[in-house]
Protein backbone atom coordinates (compact mmCIF):
# COMPACT_ATOMS: atom_id res chain seq x y z
CA UNK A 1 0.00 0.00 0.00
CA UNK A 2 1.35 3.40 -0.99
CA UNK A 3 1.37 5.88 1.86
CA UNK A 4 2.28 9.14 0.22
CA UNK A 5 0.59 12.52 -0.08
CA UNK A 6 0.02 15.83 1.69
CA UNK A 7 -0.90 16.51 5.30
CA UNK A 8 -3.86 18.50 4.04
CA UNK A 9 -5.42 15.27 2.76
CA UNK A 10 -4.20 12.83 5.41
CA UNK A 11 -3.37 14.11 8.89
CA UNK A 12 -0.29 13.05 10.86
CA UNK A 13 -2.53 11.38 13.45
CA UNK A 14 -4.00 9.16 10.72
CA UNK A 15 -0.55 8.29 9.41
CA UNK A 16 0.83 7.35 12.83
CA UNK A 17 -2.28 5.37 13.67
CA UNK A 18 -2.13 3.41 10.42
CA UNK A 19 1.58 2.61 10.81
CA UNK A 20 1.06 1.61 14.43
CA UNK A 21 -2.02 -0.54 13.90
CA UNK A 22 -0.45 -2.41 10.99
CA UNK A 23 2.88 -2.75 12.81
CA UNK A 24 4.78 -1.42 9.83
CA UNK A 25 8.57 -1.07 9.57
CA UNK A 26 10.18 1.65 7.49
CA UNK A 27 11.00 5.33 7.26
CA UNK A 28 8.44 8.14 7.29
CA UNK A 29 9.78 11.26 5.56
CA UNK A 30 7.97 14.57 6.03
CA UNK A 31 8.88 17.79 4.21
CA UNK A 32 7.75 21.37 4.69
CA UNK A 33 9.49 24.31 3.03
CA UNK A 34 13.22 23.72 3.63
CA UNK A 35 12.77 21.35 6.58
CA UNK A 36 12.81 17.57 6.39
CA UNK A 37 12.00 15.24 9.27
CA UNK A 38 12.53 11.48 9.19
CA UNK A 39 10.86 9.11 11.63
CA UNK A 40 11.98 5.49 11.79
CA UNK A 41 9.54 2.71 12.67
CA UNK A 42 10.07 -0.91 13.61
CA UNK A 43 6.94 -3.03 13.97
CA UNK A 44 4.83 0.08 14.41
CA UNK A 45 7.02 1.60 17.11
CA UNK A 46 9.10 4.76 16.75
CA UNK A 47 12.80 4.02 17.11
CA UNK A 48 14.37 7.11 15.54
CA UNK A 49 13.46 10.67 14.61
CA UNK A 50 15.62 13.45 13.24
CA UNK A 51 15.07 16.89 11.77
CA UNK A 52 17.29 18.58 9.22
CA UNK A 53 16.99 21.64 11.42
CA UNK A 54 18.71 19.87 14.31
CA UNK A 55 20.84 16.72 13.81
CA UNK A 56 20.05 14.38 16.70
CA UNK A 57 23.49 13.37 17.97
CA UNK A 58 24.97 16.86 17.71
CA UNK A 59 21.90 18.28 19.45
CA UNK A 60 22.22 15.81 22.31
CA UNK A 61 25.94 16.53 22.63
CA UNK A 62 25.29 20.26 22.88
CA UNK A 63 22.58 19.71 25.49
CA UNK A 64 24.92 17.59 27.59
CA UNK A 65 27.47 20.41 27.51
CA UNK A 66 24.94 23.10 28.37
CA UNK A 67 23.51 21.06 31.24
CA UNK A 68 26.98 20.53 32.72
CA UNK A 69 27.13 16.78 32.08
CA UNK A 70 29.91 17.05 29.48
CA UNK A 71 32.72 19.51 28.78
CA UNK A 72 33.23 21.30 25.47
CA UNK A 73 36.68 19.78 25.07
CA UNK A 74 35.41 16.24 25.55
CA UNK A 75 32.57 16.79 23.08
CA UNK A 76 35.07 18.07 20.50
CA UNK A 77 37.33 15.09 21.11
CA UNK A 78 34.39 12.67 20.88
CA UNK A 79 33.29 14.20 17.56
CA UNK A 80 36.82 13.79 16.24
CA UNK A 81 36.88 10.12 17.30
CA UNK A 82 33.47 9.64 15.70
CA UNK A 83 34.73 10.96 12.36
CA UNK A 84 37.80 8.73 12.49
CA UNK A 85 36.12 5.51 13.63
CA UNK A 86 32.55 6.01 12.30
CA UNK A 87 31.22 5.01 15.72
CA UNK A 88 28.06 6.59 17.06
CA UNK A 89 28.76 9.66 19.15
CA UNK A 90 26.85 8.21 22.08
CA UNK A 91 28.93 5.04 22.09
CA UNK A 92 32.12 7.09 22.12
CA UNK A 93 30.93 9.12 25.11
CA UNK A 94 29.78 6.07 27.08
CA UNK A 95 32.81 3.88 26.36
CA UNK A 96 35.16 6.68 27.35
CA UNK A 97 33.24 7.06 30.59
CA UNK A 98 32.48 10.72 29.88
CA UNK A 99 28.70 10.32 30.11
CA UNK A 100 26.61 7.74 31.96
CA UNK A 101 24.64 5.39 29.73
CA UNK A 102 21.35 6.16 31.50
CA UNK A 103 21.85 9.92 31.14
CA UNK A 104 22.62 9.65 27.43
CA UNK A 105 19.71 7.28 26.81
CA UNK A 106 17.33 9.67 28.53
CA UNK A 107 18.50 12.63 26.43
CA UNK A 108 18.28 10.63 23.18
CA UNK A 109 14.79 9.41 24.04
CA UNK A 110 13.61 12.92 24.85
CA UNK A 111 14.97 14.39 21.62
CA UNK A 112 13.29 11.67 19.55
CA UNK A 113 9.88 12.19 21.13
CA UNK A 114 10.22 16.00 21.02
CA UNK A 115 10.96 15.79 17.28
CA UNK A 116 7.78 13.76 16.73
CA UNK A 117 5.68 16.04 18.93
CA UNK A 118 6.86 19.04 16.91
CA UNK A 119 5.24 17.42 13.87
CA UNK A 120 1.81 17.74 15.48
CA UNK A 121 2.16 21.50 14.89
CA UNK A 122 2.47 21.08 11.13
CA UNK A 123 -0.65 22.07 9.23
CA UNK A 124 0.79 21.48 5.77
CA UNK A 125 3.58 19.56 4.12
CA UNK A 126 4.24 16.32 2.28
CA UNK A 127 4.72 12.83 3.66
CA UNK A 128 6.16 9.65 2.19
CA UNK A 129 6.33 6.34 4.05
CA UNK A 130 9.08 4.13 2.63
CA UNK A 131 8.76 0.52 3.88
CA UNK A 132 11.80 -0.56 1.86
CA UNK A 133 14.15 1.88 3.61
CA UNK A 134 16.41 0.42 6.28
CA UNK A 135 16.01 2.14 9.63
CA UNK A 136 19.24 2.84 11.47
CA UNK A 137 18.77 3.19 15.22
CA UNK A 138 20.70 2.68 18.43
CA UNK A 139 19.38 -0.54 19.96
CA UNK A 140 21.55 -0.13 23.05
CA UNK A 141 20.38 3.34 24.02
CA UNK A 142 16.91 3.85 22.51
CA UNK A 143 13.70 2.30 23.81
CA UNK A 144 11.05 1.89 21.04
CA UNK A 145 7.94 4.01 21.62
CA UNK A 146 4.53 2.67 20.48
CA UNK A 147 2.76 4.95 18.00
CA UNK A 148 -0.35 4.80 20.19
CA UNK A 149 1.58 6.36 23.07
CA UNK A 150 2.76 9.25 20.91
CA UNK A 151 -0.78 9.77 19.61
CA UNK A 152 -2.29 9.95 23.09
CA UNK A 153 0.36 12.27 24.47
CA UNK A 154 0.41 14.38 21.32
CA UNK A 155 -3.38 14.79 21.45
CA UNK A 156 -3.24 15.98 25.05
CA UNK A 157 -0.46 18.41 24.24
CA UNK A 158 -2.35 19.88 21.30
CA UNK A 159 -5.42 20.35 23.51
CA UNK A 160 -3.56 22.03 26.37
CA UNK A 161 -1.05 24.15 24.45
CA UNK A 162 -3.53 27.01 23.86
CA UNK A 163 -4.07 27.31 27.62
CA UNK A 164 -0.36 27.30 28.37
CA UNK A 165 0.29 29.86 25.63
CA UNK A 166 -1.87 32.38 27.43
CA UNK A 167 0.40 32.17 30.47
CA UNK A 168 3.78 31.80 28.75
CA UNK A 169 3.89 34.17 25.75
CA UNK A 170 6.71 32.52 23.78
CA UNK A 171 9.69 30.19 23.89
CA UNK A 172 11.85 33.32 23.89
CA UNK A 173 10.27 34.62 27.11
CA UNK A 174 12.68 35.05 30.01
CA UNK A 175 11.71 34.50 33.64
CA UNK A 176 13.50 35.44 36.84
CA UNK A 177 13.20 33.86 40.28
CA UNK A 178 11.58 35.82 43.09
CA UNK A 179 12.94 36.16 46.61
CA UNK A 180 10.65 33.32 47.67
CA UNK A 181 12.34 31.00 45.17
CA UNK A 182 15.71 31.32 46.90
CA UNK A 183 14.13 30.25 50.19
CA UNK A 184 12.47 27.25 48.56
CA UNK A 185 15.70 26.07 46.92
CA UNK A 186 17.66 26.62 50.13
CA UNK A 187 15.31 24.34 52.07
CA UNK A 188 14.87 21.70 49.34
CA UNK A 189 17.09 18.66 49.78
CA UNK A 190 17.38 15.25 48.16
CA UNK A 191 15.30 16.19 45.14
CA UNK A 192 15.68 13.43 42.59
CA UNK A 193 16.48 14.40 39.03
CA UNK A 194 13.37 14.81 36.92
CA UNK A 195 13.27 12.25 34.16
CA UNK A 196 11.41 11.75 30.93
CA UNK A 197 7.77 12.70 30.58
CA UNK A 198 5.16 13.07 33.29
CA UNK A 199 3.27 10.27 31.51
CA UNK A 200 6.02 7.82 32.50
CA UNK A 201 5.39 8.41 36.20
CA UNK A 202 2.65 7.11 38.50
CA UNK A 203 0.12 9.85 39.03
CA UNK A 204 0.06 11.07 42.61
CA UNK A 205 -3.62 11.59 43.45
CA UNK A 206 -2.54 12.99 46.81
CA UNK A 207 -1.02 15.92 44.98
CA UNK A 208 -4.37 17.39 44.03
CA UNK A 209 -5.36 19.58 47.00
CA UNK A 210 -8.49 21.70 46.64
CA UNK A 211 -6.25 24.69 47.19
CA UNK A 212 -2.89 24.21 45.38
CA UNK A 213 -1.29 26.63 47.84
CA UNK A 214 -2.44 24.74 50.90
CA UNK A 215 0.44 24.13 53.29
CA UNK A 216 1.43 20.78 54.70
CA UNK A 217 2.10 20.10 58.34
CA UNK A 218 5.59 21.47 57.77
CA UNK A 219 4.13 24.89 57.10
CA UNK A 220 5.57 24.98 53.57
CA UNK A 221 3.70 24.73 50.25
CA UNK A 222 4.10 21.51 48.29
CA UNK A 223 6.34 21.48 45.24
CA UNK A 224 6.90 18.53 42.94
CA UNK A 225 10.31 17.28 41.86
CA UNK A 226 9.59 18.55 38.35
CA UNK A 227 8.75 22.04 39.60
CA UNK A 228 12.01 22.18 41.55
CA UNK A 229 13.92 20.83 38.54
CA UNK A 230 12.54 23.64 36.37
CA UNK A 231 13.05 26.27 39.08
CA UNK A 232 16.76 25.43 39.35
CA UNK A 233 17.34 26.52 35.73
CA UNK A 234 15.57 29.88 35.97
CA UNK A 235 18.12 32.69 36.31
CA UNK A 236 16.67 35.73 34.56
CA UNK A 237 18.79 35.05 31.46
CA UNK A 238 17.73 31.70 30.02
CA UNK A 239 14.69 31.60 27.76
CA UNK A 240 11.75 29.29 28.34
CA UNK A 241 12.88 27.22 25.36
CA UNK A 242 16.39 26.81 26.78
CA UNK A 243 14.98 25.77 30.15
CA UNK A 244 12.82 23.16 28.40
CA UNK A 245 15.94 21.66 26.82
CA UNK A 246 18.08 21.79 29.95
CA UNK A 247 15.49 20.47 32.41
CA UNK A 248 15.24 17.13 30.63
CA UNK A 249 11.45 17.29 30.77
CA UNK A 250 10.68 18.48 27.26
CA UNK A 251 8.71 21.55 26.24
CA UNK A 252 5.22 20.50 27.33
CA UNK A 253 6.04 19.41 30.88
CA UNK A 254 8.49 22.27 31.38
CA UNK A 255 6.00 24.95 30.38
CA UNK A 256 3.28 23.30 32.46
CA UNK A 257 5.50 23.40 35.54
CA UNK A 258 6.63 26.91 34.69
CA UNK A 259 2.98 27.98 34.71
CA UNK A 260 2.64 26.50 38.18
CA UNK A 261 5.73 28.42 39.38
CA UNK A 262 4.19 31.61 38.03
CA UNK A 263 1.00 30.81 39.90
CA UNK A 264 2.71 30.43 43.26
CA UNK A 265 4.87 33.50 42.58
CA UNK A 266 8.22 31.73 42.69
CA UNK A 267 9.08 33.21 39.29
CA UNK A 268 8.00 36.26 37.33
CA UNK A 269 8.21 37.35 33.71
CA UNK A 270 11.36 39.38 33.03
CA UNK A 271 10.58 40.03 29.36
CA UNK A 272 8.70 38.31 26.55
CA UNK A 273 11.68 37.95 24.21
CA UNK A 274 12.62 39.72 21.03
CA UNK A 275 11.92 37.20 18.29
CA UNK A 276 8.18 36.84 18.81
CA UNK A 277 8.45 33.06 18.49
CA UNK A 278 5.27 31.54 19.83
CA UNK A 279 5.25 28.24 21.70
CA UNK A 280 3.58 26.60 18.74
CA UNK A 281 2.41 27.67 15.31
CA UNK A 282 -0.89 29.23 16.27
CA UNK A 283 -2.36 32.63 17.06
CA UNK A 284 -2.21 33.58 20.72
CA UNK A 285 -5.45 34.57 22.40
CA UNK A 286 -5.03 38.08 23.73
CA UNK A 287 -6.97 37.73 26.98
CA UNK A 288 -4.85 36.42 29.85
CA UNK A 289 -5.73 33.22 31.70
CA UNK A 290 -4.59 32.60 35.29
CA UNK A 291 -2.06 29.82 35.61
CA UNK A 292 -4.29 28.10 38.13
CA UNK A 293 -6.87 27.45 35.41
CA UNK A 294 -4.25 25.66 33.31
CA UNK A 295 -3.10 23.38 36.09
CA UNK A 296 -6.46 22.76 37.75
CA UNK A 297 -8.24 21.82 34.51
CA UNK A 298 -5.44 19.50 33.37
CA UNK A 299 -5.07 17.81 36.75
CA UNK A 300 -8.81 17.46 37.32
CA UNK A 301 -9.45 15.87 33.94
CA UNK A 302 -6.51 13.49 34.41
CA UNK A 303 -7.73 12.48 37.87
CA UNK A 304 -11.34 11.96 36.81
CA UNK A 305 -10.30 10.08 33.68
CA UNK A 306 -8.07 7.70 35.64
CA UNK A 307 -10.85 7.13 38.16
CA UNK A 308 -13.28 6.17 35.40
CA UNK A 309 -10.66 3.77 34.03
CA UNK A 310 -10.50 2.09 37.46
CA UNK A 311 -14.28 1.88 37.40
CA UNK A 312 -14.28 0.25 33.95
CA UNK A 313 -11.65 -2.29 35.00
CA UNK A 314 -13.68 -3.27 38.04
CA UNK A 315 -16.47 -4.50 35.71
CA UNK A 316 -19.06 -2.01 36.88
CA UNK A 317 -21.87 -1.25 34.44
CA UNK A 318 -20.97 1.59 32.01
CA UNK A 319 -23.66 3.84 33.47
CA UNK A 320 -22.82 3.08 37.09
CA UNK A 321 -21.50 5.86 39.29
CA UNK A 322 -21.09 3.62 42.34
CA UNK A 323 -17.36 4.25 42.39
CA UNK A 324 -18.07 7.92 42.97
CA UNK A 325 -20.16 7.59 46.15
CA UNK A 326 -20.13 10.85 48.08
CA UNK A 327 -18.41 10.77 51.48
CA UNK A 328 -20.64 11.73 54.39
CA UNK A 329 -18.47 14.78 55.02
CA UNK A 330 -19.20 16.29 51.59
CA UNK A 331 -21.43 19.34 51.56
CA UNK A 332 -24.08 19.49 48.77
CA UNK A 333 -22.19 22.24 46.95
CA UNK A 334 -18.98 20.21 47.00
CA UNK A 335 -20.84 17.13 45.77
CA UNK A 336 -22.31 19.09 42.85
CA UNK A 337 -18.84 20.36 41.96
CA UNK A 338 -17.48 16.81 41.93
CA UNK A 339 -20.35 15.60 39.73
CA UNK A 340 -19.81 18.53 37.38
CA UNK A 341 -16.15 17.56 37.16
CA UNK A 342 -17.18 13.98 36.35
CA UNK A 343 -19.48 15.16 33.56
CA UNK A 344 -16.75 17.43 32.19
CA UNK A 345 -14.34 14.50 32.18
CA UNK A 346 -16.82 12.28 30.36
CA UNK A 347 -17.50 14.99 27.78
CA UNK A 348 -13.76 15.39 27.21
CA UNK A 349 -13.25 11.65 26.79
CA UNK A 350 -16.24 11.42 24.47
CA UNK A 351 -14.76 14.12 22.24
CA UNK A 352 -11.46 12.21 22.15
CA UNK A 353 -13.24 8.97 21.21
CA UNK A 354 -15.15 10.67 18.40
CA UNK A 355 -11.86 12.01 17.08
CA UNK A 356 -10.34 8.51 17.16
CA UNK A 357 -13.39 7.15 15.32
CA UNK A 358 -12.94 9.75 12.60
CA UNK A 359 -9.22 8.99 12.23
CA UNK A 360 -9.89 5.24 12.17
CA UNK A 361 -12.55 5.61 9.47
CA UNK A 362 -10.22 7.72 7.31
CA UNK A 363 -7.35 5.25 7.78
CA UNK A 364 -9.66 2.34 6.92
CA UNK A 365 -10.76 4.11 3.72
CA UNK A 366 -7.19 4.77 2.59
CA UNK A 367 -6.18 1.19 3.34
CA UNK A 368 -9.22 -0.64 1.93
CA UNK A 369 -10.11 1.74 -0.89
CA UNK A 370 -13.64 2.13 0.52
CA UNK A 371 -15.37 3.44 3.61
CA UNK A 372 -16.31 0.93 6.35
CA UNK A 373 -19.86 -0.41 6.12
CA UNK A 374 -20.14 -0.37 9.90
CA UNK A 375 -18.03 0.43 12.95
CA UNK A 376 -17.37 -3.24 13.67
CA UNK A 377 -15.34 -3.50 10.46
CA UNK A 378 -12.79 -1.05 11.87
CA UNK A 379 -12.45 -3.20 14.99
CA UNK A 380 -12.11 -6.43 12.99
CA UNK A 381 -9.30 -4.95 10.89
CA UNK A 382 -7.45 -3.64 13.92
CA UNK A 383 -8.08 0.07 13.43
CA UNK A 384 -10.00 0.49 16.68
CA UNK A 385 -10.40 -0.95 20.15
CA UNK A 386 -14.00 -2.14 20.80
CA UNK A 387 -14.30 0.25 23.74
CA UNK A 388 -14.03 3.23 21.41
CA UNK A 389 -17.38 2.39 19.76
CA UNK A 390 -19.39 3.49 22.81
CA UNK A 391 -19.39 6.78 24.66
CA UNK A 392 -18.44 7.08 28.37
CA UNK A 393 -22.14 6.63 29.23
CA UNK A 394 -22.21 3.23 27.49
CA UNK A 395 -24.14 4.17 24.32
CA UNK A 396 -22.97 3.53 20.76
CA UNK A 397 -21.87 6.41 18.55
CA UNK A 398 -23.60 7.19 15.26
CA UNK A 399 -21.37 7.44 12.19
CA UNK A 400 -22.57 9.07 8.98
CA UNK A 401 -20.40 9.42 5.87
CA UNK A 402 -21.95 11.53 3.12
CA UNK A 403 -20.49 12.81 -0.14
CA UNK A 404 -18.95 15.82 1.54
CA UNK A 405 -18.31 15.14 5.21
CA UNK A 406 -18.03 12.59 7.99
CA UNK A 407 -20.10 13.02 11.15
CA UNK A 408 -19.60 11.20 14.45
CA UNK A 409 -22.32 11.83 17.05
CA UNK A 410 -23.47 10.63 20.45
CA UNK A 411 -26.73 8.67 20.38
CA UNK A 412 -28.45 10.91 22.92
CA UNK A 413 -27.85 13.89 25.16
CA UNK A 414 -26.77 13.37 28.74
CA UNK A 415 -27.99 15.44 31.65
CA UNK A 416 -30.42 17.28 29.39
CA UNK A 417 -27.70 18.44 26.99
CA UNK A 418 -27.72 18.24 23.20
CA UNK A 419 -25.86 15.17 21.87
CA UNK A 420 -22.28 16.09 21.04
CA UNK A 421 -21.11 15.60 17.47
CA UNK A 422 -17.96 15.92 15.40
CA UNK A 423 -18.05 16.98 11.74
CA UNK A 424 -15.16 17.07 9.28
CA UNK A 425 -14.94 17.69 5.56
CA UNK A 426 -13.68 14.95 3.27
CA UNK A 427 -10.78 15.44 0.89
CA UNK A 428 -11.34 14.95 -2.83
CA UNK A 429 -9.68 11.54 -2.63
CA UNK A 430 -11.96 10.51 0.26
CA UNK A 431 -15.07 11.82 -1.51
CA UNK A 432 -14.34 9.53 -4.46
CA UNK A 433 -14.58 6.51 -2.13
CA UNK A 434 -18.13 7.33 -0.97
CA UNK A 435 -20.57 4.90 -2.70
Amino acid sequence: MALRGTLGDFALTDILQLIGLQRKTGLLVLRRNDEEVTVGFESGRVVAAESSARPLELKVGQLLVRSGKLTESRLSEALKIQQETLQRLGHVLVRRGWVERETLSRHLQLQITETVYDLFRWRDGEYDFQPDRRVEWDRELVIPVPSETLLMEGAQMVDEWPLIERVIPSRAAVFRPTAAAAKVLATTVDVKEARGSVYDEDFDFGFLPENPLEEEATGRPRYSDQEIAVLRWIDGKRTAGEIAELSGLGSFDTFKNLARLLEVKLVELAHEGDDGETIRASILVASPLPARVVLTVAALLTCAGAAVLVRDLSSLRPRSDEWFAAPASFAPAEWMQEMAALDASRASRSAARMERLEHAARAFAMDAGRWPQNASEMVERGFLDPGTLVDPWGEAYKIDISSGEITIAESSGHGGTTPARRRAELSEVEKALVP
